[in-house]
This record gives C-alpha cells, structure tokens and sequence, in this order.
C-alpha cells in the first residue's frame, strides 16, 4: 500500500482511530493485523516469507540468551545465515548467476544453471537487516529477548517503516509498542504535519522532477551534457524528496499514535563534506554497517591502510546492498574513494586553511559544500544509468560536452520546469534557515495568526502544486525496490 494512494487515505484514520478506541492489550494484535493488511496490499503471499524470519528469529533471540559459550554463537550465526540468505536468494541470486554464467560462457565452460523467475518481495533488505539487529543485540548482551511473539513480530512488521524504514534498533522501538499512549492533540498535529511534508516532498516535488530525468536517462545518449547535468541535478532533488519524503510519512504516522522512529535524513545537501554527508544520509542504514560491520572490522581501532580497507568494504556492500547491478556497487565505490581522499587529506587540507587564516570560515563551508553536492551529484549517476557503460558515458559528456545551449527542460514544459527550480529552491532555502533559525523568525512563529497564516499558505500551495502536477498521485517510492 502506497503512502500516497487513496487506499492509505483511507487505511490510515482507520487504523489510528481504533487504536485509541483499543484498550491497551487490543492496540498490538490490532497494529499487527493493520501491518499484515499494508503489506499484503503489494504481494500477498510474501508475507509468508516475513513470518517464517520472525519465526526463526524469536527463537533464536531466546535461545542465544539462554545459552552460554559457543552455541550463543552458534544460534546467532544460525539467525544471521536465514536471513541474508533469503535475502541472498530472492535480491542476489540472478545477479550473480548471470555473472558466473557469463564467466563460464568465455572460458568456454558449459554452464548448465539457468535464470529463475523470481520476484524481489518489497522491502526485504529493511527486513532482513532489522531483524539481524535484534538477533546481534540479544547476543551481546545489550537487549533482553523478547518473550511476546505479537510484540516481536510488530516490530518487524510495524507498517509506517515496514517497506522502506528508518532500520530500527529493538532499542529503540520494541519498547515502545508496551507504552500506554493516549491520545494527545500536541503530538497528532505534530505527526499530521510531518505526514503532510513528507507528502509534499514525495507528489510535489520528486513526482514533478521525475518527469524530466526519466526522459534523459531514458535515452542519456540523444542529450548533450548541459541537459545531462539538470537531469542529473533534478534526479539528486527527486532520490532525496521521494526517500525523505517517505521516512517523514513513517514518522508522522508513528508519531501520532505516540511512537517515535528515528530521524533518517537531517538536511544532507547541506554537509560540508562526504564524511559529513553520511552522517546525514540514510542516518539508519549507516549507522548500522557501521555498528555491525565496521566497528567488528576493526573500526578506528587498526592501522591506517586497515581502515580505509575497512571503509572501502563497508561501501561497496552498501552498493550492493542497494541492488544486484553493477552501478550499484560502482555507486558505493565511488564513495569509498571520496571518503579515503576526505580523511587522507584531513590534515593537509586543514593546515593549508591555518595558513591562509580560512579555517572554520564561511568561505571554507560553502567551498566545502559545493564540492561534497556535485560529488554526490556526479556518483548519482551511477545509480540512475542502466548500467557501467552508460553511467561512464553520462558522466563523460557532463565533464566535455556542457557548451550547448539545447533545451533545458526534455519531458517537461518550460512552466513545470520553472515551477520545479522554483520548488527546489524552497526547500534548499527551508532547510537551510530551519537549520539555525534567525531571531525574527522564532518571534515571529510565537504569534498564532503567523502559523495560521504560513499553514494556510502552504497547504493552498499543496493543492494548487498537485493541480498542476502532470503526473499521476500514485507513483512509487523508488526505494521501495531496495
């Protein structure tokens, strides 16, 4: 079920108003048949393949804490080996077997194994890795095993981030779900607007800019490198929209029921540097490769070359995790390289900014913020071409060919094209005056007809954007895939 489909306008009140009609024993079998019908609302007989993980995963929870010595690793390894292999199979399985099939064909081998016709179920790499998360963190020691089967499998299932997150910790979010939570205008608005930004992010904005880089990347080759680069540009504005569009959605539903996910985007187009950009971006995907691959590598903890192999794979398997394609992995390698040079030249570029009398200046910020975006902006094109050899293109008649003055705009009027940069630079200027808000603009917030007045200006410009959007309502999210 789409966060921005008719269904969900009508799923959502129904859900939230039951669940403060509920007693407090009714609220979780309730959420749990809620987050079964959201999900089934996609393919209904992959909800099988979640219950057989939470299955699997409740006992091992239990069993690891019980036990002692090797078998706590045992059941861990057991836990760890279910998932990424149901994830192995369904996401990586054709991926690899195209690969090795390919090898076989050239050193002449006969490789009699053939594609499978198998279909992605949505969401499961937010499955899988969450549900790794409770497993690691009852095995060491850091969590208690869940004993109530409904509230473990809610957790999983818990239908605002069930399809596309924030990747939970059981830290953070099981014990909630055991939380009396009543009813309370304050915290509902405040989820409501969250809901209604996200919204605006995802049908506004991103289904808007949509219109022109699928029609570049659709056929990169008929497109000089001026329109390659919007294209690229509008797609860095519509992966951000639509992803943080759908996280604000999840938030703002679980907020008004009293529950708090945690923040997955904080305004990353505006780091001042890659190692910056990723504390900001996905928050919840990289700080577990982090917790759960990185550190157990080694972390900070080893020698230098050690740490930048350990980030370099750390990277590349957040490529693949992504998807199984090849831009996908190029995609993650292309940051681990920009993250190597980032803290390789740490130092060097610091005292260069000592010695020029820049350093922590304004200028250094915006220079570094510059460069951090059209980094980032430049290895989106590896997530967005068809493949290696079109992204390399793409890229290569955006660094040479940018002299032509071609139309701007391929798929889209020039009005939608304005209406679009106009959008984009809202937000840019929204997050970044929310970012450190000046003075007058907190007093001002203080008075109520100038929240009134700002919410009515904002919603008229909601549904005048939606009017005049060509797309239709219903378009997906595009980590839904992932």
């Amino acid at each position: 079920m789409l966060f921005n489909s008719l269904h969900f306008a009508v799923f959502f009140p129904i859900v939230t108003l039951l669940y403060f009609l509920l007693g407090k024993k009714a609220r979780v079998p309730m959420l749990l048949a809620a987050s079964c019908v959201f999900y089934m609302a996609f393919v209904p007989k992959y909800i099988l393949i979640l219950f057989v993980l939470i299955l699997f995963d409740f006992t091992a929870g239990i069993l690891i804490e019980k036990s002692a010595g090797s078998r706590r690793k045992t059941f861990l390894v057991a836990s760890l080996c279910a998932n990424i292999g149901m994830l192995g199979f369904f996401k990586y399985f054709n991926f690899f077997n195209a690969n090795l099939s390919e090898l076989a064909h050239l050193i002449g081998w006969n490789y009699p194994i053939g594609t499978l016709s198998i279909i992605l179920p949505i969401g499961l790499s937010f499955h899988t890795f969450q549900s790794m998360s409770y497993t690691i963190e009852v095995y060491r020691g850091t969590f208690k095993a869940e004993r109530s089967i409904l509230h473990f499998a809610l957790y999983v299932l818990f239908y605002p981030q069930l399809v596309a997150g924030p990747i939970e910790r059981p830290q953070n979010l099981l014990h909630q779900f055991y939380e009396e939570h009543c009813f309370e205008w304050q915290r509902v608005g405040s989820g409501l607007k969250l809901m209604v930004l996200g919204l605006f992010k995802k049908i506004v904005i991103a289904d808007r800019v949509a219109l022109l880089v699928n029609e570049v990347y659709k056929h990169p080759q008929d497109y000089n490198g001026l329109q390659l680069l919007v294209a690229t540009y509008f797609f860095a504005i519509q992966i951000y929209c639509d992803f943080s569009g759908y996280t604000d959605i999840a938030r703002g539903a679980a907020r008004v029921m009293g529950v708090e996910l945690m923040l997955n985007f904080n305004r990353p187009y505006l780091a001042s540097s890659l190692v910056d950009f990723w504390r900001r971006w996905h928050i919840s995907l990289s700080t577990w490769f982090r917790d759960y691959v990185y550190i157990p590598m080694g972390g900070n903890r080893v020698s230098t070359g050690r740490i930048y192999f350990n980030l370099a794979v750390v990277f590349v398997v957040s490529g693949l995790w992504h998807g199984a394609h090849w831009t996908y992995v190029a995609w993650g390698a292309a940051h681990a390289g920009g993250f190597i040079l980032c803290l390789a030249t740490q130092s060097l570029r610091e005292k260069a900014a000592v010695a020029l009398g820049i350093r922590n200046s304004l200028f250094t910020k915006i220079a570094g913020t510059f460069v951090t975006f059209n980094f980032v902006c430049l290895t989106w094109v590896f997530f967005r071409a068809s493949n290696i050899t079109v992204a390399f293109q793409i890229i290569g008649r955006i660094l040479s060919d940018c002299s032509h003055r071609a139309l701007l705009h391929p798929g889209m009027s020039g009005v939608q094209f304005v209406i679009s940069l106009a959008l984009i630079l809202a937000l840019l200027l929204a997050e970044l005056i929310t970012r450190h808000p000046p003075a007058w603009l907190v007093a001002a917030a203080s008075f109520q007809w100038v929240r009134l007045s700002a919410y009515y200006i904002f919603g008229t410009t909601f549904i005048v954007m939606i009017l005049l959007n060509p797309q239709k309502i219903e378009q997906t999210f595009i980590y839904f895939q992932f």
